[in-house]
C-alpha cells in the first residue's frame, strides 16, 4: 500500500473540497440557516469521509500481505 499516495490524494482534494465549500457559503450558494441547504452540506462532509474511509479499506483488503 502507498500511503503517501493516499494521503496526498485525498489531502489535496480535500483542500479543493473544503474551498470550494467554503466559497460556496460565503457567497450565499449555500446557507447553513436554512435546513436544506445545510442538510446537504452534512451530507458532502460525511460523503467525503465516507469515500475515504471505504477507498482505504478497500485498499487495506486487496493487499497481498494481508
Amino acid at each position: 500500500m502507498n500511503w503517501p499516495q493516499v494521503a496526498y490524494q485525498y489531502s489535496v482534494g480535500g483542500i479543493f473540497f473544503l474551498v470550494t465549500l467554503l466559497l460556496c457559503l460565503r457567497l450565499g450558494a449555500a446557507d447553513l440557516k436554512n435546513r436544506s441547504d445545510k442538510k446537504a452540506v452534512i451530507y458532502l462532509i460525511v460523503g467525503f469521509f465516507g469515500y475515504l474511509i471505504f477507498h482505504v479499506t478497500w485498499i487495506v483488503l486487496a493487499s497481498p500481505g494481508r
